[in-house]
C-alpha cells in the first residue's frame, strides 16, 4: 500500500514537471504580455521544484534501498555467526570446570557463582522468560607475565542476560526475558541463542559493561533448581572478546526477600563502594552500643561503612550519638522541630545525598530507623533496618 502511494508521487512528479516548464516556455516565447510573462516564469520555477522533488524523492529511496539492503546483510552475516556457533556448542563436550569463567582471548580463568529466574508470561508476553547472572567470586588463574592494566584481578567479570543492577527482568531495563517453550527447568539439554536486540539486556561487566553481541547458554542439567549451564558470550567491543565457562545456577524468585542475608548479597552483587570494617573495630561499636540490631551488626561485619550511590551507611565516630562535632550542631537545630526528641537518645547510621539522617533509638527493642530533616513535620520511621536498606535498594 506505501509502496503504490509513493509510485503515484512520484509518477505525478515526473509528469507535472516537463508539463509545466514546456507550458512556462511556450508563454515565454509566445506572448509579449508581461501578466503572461510572469506567469509563465511561475510555471518554469514551479516545474524546477516538482522535478527537484522528484529527484530527492528518488535519491532518499535509492538510500533507504540501501540501508534496508546493508542491514539484511549484516543481519544474514549475524544468523551465519549464529548458525556456525551453535553447530559448535551442540557439538563441544570439554566443557571448563563447573564454577568456572573463563575470558577465552586474554586466557585468565575467575570462580563464579550464579543465579536465575523463569517467569510464565513476564508482562503479558506468552512464554516461559529466562535471566540469569553469572558473577565471580575471585581470581583462578592469570597467565604468566599478564599485564592486567585494566585491573581485571580486582574488579572481576560480572555476565548478566535479562538482569539489570542486580535486578532480574527489572521491568524498565527489560521488555521481556529470555522466552522458551518450556520452564529453564525442563529445558535440559537445549542450546538456547542470546541476542543483544532481542528485548532484554546482554551484558559483560569487567572495568567497565560492555554490551555483548551474541552468544549461547546450553543447560546441562538441573538438580534441586540449581541448573548447571554451559555459556559462551561474544563481546566484540570495550573488552574484545568472547567470554565463556559452567556455572551452576541457583533459582530464585522475583519477589525480593527483605531478610538481611539477601539484602547483604544484593548490596554485594552491585559492587558498591565499601569500606571493610575490622573485627576489634566491629567488637567495640557492639560493646558500647548495646541496642543496635543483630541485622546492622550483620552489615557492618559483611559489608561495612557503604557508599550506596544516593546515601551512605555505616560509620564509626567514637562519640555516643555517633556524630561529629559539625553534625551534632546541625542535628540539635533540626530537632527543635521534633519535639520531645533529644539527640541524646539516637546513634546515627546514616546520611542521604539531601542532607536527611538515620538513626536508631538507644531504647531496647525498638528496631525502628529514624529519619530526621529539615523539612520533615512529623517524625517518620522505617519498621526495621531491613526494611530501610530495602526501601534504598528498590528506589
Amino acid at each position: 500500500m506505501k509502496n503504490d502511494k509513493n509510485f503515484k508521487l512520484n509518477l505525478l512528479f515526473i509528469i507535472l514537471a516537463p508539463a509545466l516548464l514546456l507550458a512556462g516556455v511556450l508563454m515565454e516565447v509566445l506572448t509579449d504580455n508581461k501578466r503572461l510573462t510572469a506567469f509563465g516564469y511561475a510555471l518554469i520555477l514551479l516545474g524546477v521544484y516538482f522535478f527537484l522533488m522528484w529527484l530527492m524523492r528518488i535519491l532518499a529511496a535509492r538510500s533507504a534501498n540501501k540501508g534496508t539492503r546493508q542491514d539484511r546483510t549484516a543481519k544474514k552475516k549475524l544468523d551465519n555467526l549464529l548458525k556456525d556457533a551453535s553447530k559448535a556448542i551442540e557439538n563441544k563436550t570439554d566443557y571448563p570446570e563447573t564454577n568456572t569463567l573463563r575470558l577465552v582471548g586474554e586466557g585468565l580463568e575467575f570462580f563464579v557463582e550464579g543465579r536465575y529466574v523463569c517467569q510464565e508470561n513476564f508482562k503479558n508476553i506468552q512464554g516461559f522468560h529466562f535471566a540469569f547472572e553469572i558473577n565471580s567470586t575471585g581470581l583462578k588463574l592469570m597467565p604468566e607475565g599478564y599485564n592486567d592494566v585494566c585491573g581485571l584481578k580486582g574488579c572481576g567479570v560480572l555476565v548478566a542476560a535479562g538482569y539489570h543492577d542486580g535486578e532480574a527482568l527489572e521491568q524498565y531495563a527489560n521488555d521481556n526475558g529470555i522466552i522458551l517453550k518450556a520452564a529453564a527447568e525442563n529445558s535440559v539439554g537445549q542450546t538456547i541463542p542470546l541476542r543483544y536486540d532481542k528485548g532484554y539486556r546482554l551484558y559483560v561487566q569487567t572495568a567497565e559493561a560492555d554490551d555483548a553481541y551474541f552468544g549461547f547458554v546450553k543447560i546441562l542439567k538441573c538438580e534441586d533448581d540449581v541448573l548447571t549451564v554451559y555459556f559462551s558470550i561474544n563481546v566484540p567491543y570495550g573488552l574484545c572478546d568472547t567470554v565463556e565457562g559452567t556455572v551452576e545456577l541457583k533459582k530464585e524468585t522475583l519477589e525480593a526477600a527483605h531478610d538481611i542475608h539477601t539484602l547483604i548479597s544484593r548490596i554485594k552483587r552491585k559492587r558498591y563502594n565499601v569500606i571493610e570494617v575490622k573485627n576489634e573495630e566491629i567488637e567495640g561499636i557492639e560493646q558500647a552500643n548495646p541496642f543496635l540490631q543483630e541485622s546492622y551488626m550483620a552489615f557492618l561485619r559483611e559489608v561495612g561503612f557503604a557508599d550506596l550511590d544516593w546515601i551512605n551507611v555505616g560509620w564509626n565516630h567514637n562519640t555516643p550519638t555517633n556524630l561529629n562535632d559539625d553534625e551534632i550542631g546541625y542535628m540539635n537545630d533540626i530537632l527543635k522541630a521534633y519535639k520531645g526528641m533529644n539527640l541524646e537518645d539516637f546513634y546515627f547510621i546514616g546520611i542521604d545525598n539531601g542532607g536527611t539522617y538515620y538513626a536508631f533509638s538507644k531504647k531496647i527493642g525498638d528496631g525502628k530507623v529514624y529519619i530526621f530533616s529539615d523539612d520533615a513535620e512529623d517524625i517518620e520511621t522505617y519498621e526495621s533496618f531491613e526494611e530501610f536498606l530495602y526501601e534504598i535498594l528498590n528506589v
